[in-house]
């Protein structure tokens, strides 16, 4: 298999580089157009000698021919020389460092076999030829090269993108490795083992940690690590100090819930033959007990404050019609809304006799949560129905009580479908229900705001009124990790949102509702578990430079680090580490925004991320400029364009949420011009801060509603060289009658318009009517099966773009819905061809976007 890019599928890897030899000949092998370089290094790594492999039989086989079979690993990252190596019993190999001779030559018997390693570095695509002299076989980032070459010389030509490769050879007797390029290109090779990740498709492996649970006490505790290449999917128990006590648990797919309160037994999920399987494992080698099999559509679940009884929703005892043949009829809007699901109802399990009570039933509404009272004698849950006025949704608080089995509405809430009620918690004393909802509730005289902004809410349960408990606060709150939940000294735990932050709050109802942030340690919290009992947490943290590790706490105490997944990883790869430059833009408000400074790699010296020595550097501008921020956390696709040579600014515009109400609100009714101006002022910034970048080599990109405001900004302005609209929405009036959330979203975005009462609003807003005003090349990506923004949005643009004979381009991915994430091998595609796309129009490098349709 060649190192070749195939067209819609990226195969090559990537890896490390210092310094090298080159020496221009022309290549003796066929006449060239242009002529080579010999690229020949001065240090490689060598491992061996090996023992000879059994002899080659001379039979005639009645088919197939004989493989070679490597002795070692021949991966995408260059071999740690203290790796110690054997196929001898009690004899031990280690790779080394040695020099090659002036012809790139190192010399041994004609017997001894050697495989060899080094890394190849480009700073440009390229046609790539191999040879190994005395090879018997050759890769390239762990994909095995064909030859081309005699019995004495293995030779092999690959299309290579700039960057770095590792490339091991198996040679037999004295060897040399050498790589022929076009002597316009440089490359050289080295031995440097830390790089920047060029190629998106190197991210495949990077370890992935989530699906944490932790116990009462902090000293059992559970996580699942995966990584895409090579497949892994794996649950462990960890004790407090990291050490691991089982390994695998419940298998590959196995997921936890939570540990029971005051125990070490732990619910597990995992797929079933027909449904999901609920097991309880106890901690640290007790048996597993099946306490549901095959449910179906088992979704929320939460466990008794006592730990005996399990709340959960289940479609079981409910059987779904058939589906008619033919024609599929609408009768009421709510049917398009793909999760308007009223089947899901209530059940109480008894975890320990397996004794079950149905609880409601299914109707024409939809449950949004429900929790344990505080004494566990009653539950209190949220529903949706719908309703005929705008925002034609509103969602009761009820309470069940247990014991008569009474049903009560306590009062309703009029929050739209966007966000209803959710995050239930209980208070202690028996008082209130605490939730999470939107800043005020929509409709009637209440005033527009970004209902994504979400806000602690506090429902007295004897005067059944309500109170936003959250104000003033330049914070929005979410759902997550079974919070919110009140701790055993009846303090609220809740994850929130500080800026660009992700972190974890407590609020004291001793001190009026106040809220503390708890320290952890990492700039933004990515995963999180908290013990039953709110005292003890078990969390992922990273930053813009750094991938994440798994750290335990005591609330609001000093945490220690379990573990550091990437440790191993990242020693590998050379992160970009993002500065600050946020600003003041022209509205007088202070906009967040960091900058990722680009690889800079001069000849003969180590890479870097800094500004260059000379000449200009291309930058890209990234934003969502929607509802809600980006975060800070680790960010692969910004690294893999700073990994190539570009400048990347995030900008979190005004719109979002976690910069208090007035700037949240923003979004609601905005759709462009805001945010647009914003996006604009930090181009202008950033340029005016690092005169080194090209003020005539800018990118954008965003996807979704960023891509909506990709499409937007080059209606206004001409200063961006080339765009990318992932997913965009180009007329806002086809988004909101087709897309299966463009009404409910809208509803907010659109600060309650419609098409028939303000269509100038929609024809204004929308680039689709304004495509005469866009001069800067555009690339749309969409995923033919997205149902959230339909593919006919990139469609309709694309179509007005060529009839107005504009640089425009299409791609559209089948089986893809929003995201184009579906299959790891399409994410990796389209971003790929983003940075193709950017090279194209901002570097003048077409040569990869031009190659990839060939």
């Amino acid at each position: 298999m060649s190192c070749a890019r195939n067209p819609l599928v990226l195969s090559v890897a990537l890896v490390c580089l210092t310094g090298l030899l080159v020496s221009p000949v022309l290549a003796e092998e066929e006449p060239q157009e242009q002529p080579l370089a010999e690229v020949i290094p001065s240090q490689i790594l060598i491992l061996g000698p090996l023992p000879s492999p059994a002899a080659t039989e001379e039979a005639v086989f009645p088919r197939g021919d004989h493989q070679e079979v490597p002795e070692i690993d021949p991966g995408k990252t260059l071999p740690n020389p203290d790796l110690k190596f054997s196929v001898v019993p009690g004899q031990d190999l280690q790779w080394e460092q040695v020099d090659c001779d002036i012809a790139g030559a190192v010399n041994f018997s004609d017997e001894d076999i050697h495989w060899l390693a080094a890394v190849l570095h480009m700073d440009t695509r390229t046609e790539v030829e191999f040879s190994l002299l005395g090879g018997t076989v050759l890769y390239c980032n762990g994909e095995k090269l064909d030859s081309e070459g005699s019995d004495d010389e293995y030779i092999s030509k690959t299309t290579l993108d700039s960057g770095w490769v590792t490339v091991y050879g198996r040679a037999v007797g004295s060897t040399s490795l050498v790589a022929r390029v076009n002597d316009a290109v440089r490359a050289e090779w080295t031995l440097q083992r830390q790089v920047p990740m060029t190629r998106f498709e190197d991210f495949a492996s990077q370890p992935r940690v989530g699906s944490l649970a932790i116990a009462d006490g902090g000293k059992i505790m559970v996580r699942k690590i995966s990584r895409r290449e090579p497949g892994l999917s794996c649950l462990d128990v960890l004790d407090y100090k990291g050490r691991l006590l089982a390994s695998d648990l419940g298998g590959g797919k196995a997921r936890p819930v939570a540990f029971l309160p005051g125990s070490e037994d732990l619910l597990l999920r995992q797929p079933g033959d027909e449904g999901t399987d609920l097991i309880i494992w106890s901690a640290p080698a007790g048996p597993m007990r099946t306490v549901l099999r095959d449910e179906p559509g088992l979704g929320l679940m939460k466990i008794s404050p006592d730990g005996r009884y399990l709340l959960f929703a289940s479609t079981a005892a409910f059987e779904e019609a058939d589906p008619e043949e033919g024609n599929r009829r609408y009768v009421h809007l709510r049917e398009r809304v793909t999760d308007f699901t009223p089947v899901p109802h209530l059940h109480l399990l008894d975890l320990s006799t397996g004794a079950r009570r149905l609880l409601t039933t299914p109707a024409d509404k939809v449950l949004d949560d429900a929790v344990f009272s505080a004494d566990g004698q009653s539950i209190f849950h949220a529903q949706t129905l719908h309703q005929t006025e705008r925002p034609w949704f509103h969602s009761e608080i009820r309470r069940l009580d247990l014991v008569t089995g009474t049903d009560e509405v306590l009062a309703q809430f009029i929050g739209g479908w966007e966000v209803r009620p959710q995050g239930l918690a209980a208070s202690p004393d028996g008082n209130s229900l605490l939730f999470l909802g939107p800043p005020e509730e929509v409709g009637g005289d209440h005033a527009e705001h970004n209902v994504y902004n979400k806000q602690v809410w506090q429902l007295g349960l004897d005067t059944r009124d309500y109170e936003r408990l959250t104000k003033g606060l330049n914070l929005a709150f979410d759902v997550g990790a079974g919070l919110p939940r009140f701790d055993s000294k009846g303090r609220l735990l809740v994850q929130t949102t500080d800026k660009s932050f992700q972190k974890l709050a407590r609020l004291n109802p001793k001190k009026d509702w106040a809220v503390e942030l708890i320290g952890l340690s990492g700039e933004s919290l990515m995963s999180l578990a908290v013990s039953p009992d709110g005292q003890d947490l078990l969390y992922t943290a990273s930053s813009t430079s750094e991938p994440g590790s798994l750290y335990q706490a005591e609330t609001g105490g000093k945490s220690h680090l379990l573990e550091s997944y990437d440790a191993d990883w990242t020693k590998h790869w050379l992160w970009s580490e993002p500065v600050e430059a946020s600003y003041l833009g022209t509205a007088g408000v202070e906009i967040e925004a960091w900058f990722y400074p680009p690889l800079q790699h001069p000849l003969g010296a180590d890479p870097s991320f800094s500004a260059p020595t000379d000449g200009q550097t291309p930058l890209i501008v990234y934003f969502y400029a929607g509802s809600v921020p980006t975060m800070r956390g680790f960010n692969g696709t910004h690294q893999f364009f700073a990994a190539n040579g570009y400048g990347v600014l995030v900008v979190n515009p005004r719109g979002a949420y976690g910069y208090g109400d007035e700037y949240a609100d923003h979004h609601a009714g905005d759709w462009g011009p805001v945010a647009a101006a914003d996006i604009v002022d930090g181009t202008v910034k950033i340029l005016d801060q690092y005169p080194w970048l090209d003020g005539d080599a800018i990118g954008i990109y965003g996807g979704s509603y960023g891509g909506f405001m990709t499409e937007y900004l080059i209606t206004t302005t001409d200063m961006y060289a080339a765009a990318v609209s992932m997913y965009g929405i180009s007329d806002l009036a086809s988004y909101w009658g087709q897309g299966t959330w463009g009404w409910t979203y809208g509803d907010m975005a659109l600060g309650g318009a419609t098409p028939w009462d303000d269509p100038q609003y929609f024809v204004e807003h929308s680039p689709l009517f304004q495509a005469d005003k866009i001069n800067t090349p555009l690339l749309l990506l969409h995923g033919e099966d997205d149902i959230n923004v339909t593919p006919g949005e990139s469609e309709q643009l694309f179509t007005a773009l060529s009839v107005l004979d504009r640089t425009v381009e299409m791609v559209l991915f089948p089986g893809e819905g929003h995201g184009i994430s579906g299959s790891w091998d399409n994410r990796v595609v389209h971003r790929t061809m983003m940075l193709e796309w950017f090279d194209r129009f901002c570097r003048e490098q077409p040569e990869a976007w031009q190659d990839r349709w060939e």
